[in-house]
């Protein structure tokens, strides 16, 4: 199983890629979901991953070194995809 780790999957074309993952890749696909949730980010759009097992939302900022530090410590992320950006 591959884990990606997306930043700004709260977006709008955050949420779709992982969308995209589940429905292409299913239990074989591990997602962390890491986003600020600002105005661009919408947490109810996520409301479909959220019963996954293999699912994980954190809510952080990109610049948050020591949290991004600690969850690359503990999990083992194959893919960084990278979508946080506001405009």
């Amino acid at each position: 199983m591959k884990t990606y780790f997306v930043t700004g999957g709260a977006g709008f074309i955050g949420t779709n890629f992982i969308k995209y993952l589940f429905e292409s890749y299913g239990e074989d696909v591990r997602v962390i979901n890491y986003d600020k949730l600002t105005y661009a980010g919408n947490r109810k759009w996520l409301e479909e991953f959220e019963e996954k097992k293999n699912y994980r939302f954190v809510q952080g900022d990109i610049l948050e070194i020591e949290l991004l530090t600690k969850i690359f410590k503990e999990e083992q992320i194959d893919y960084v995809v990278h979508m946080a950006a506001e405009s």
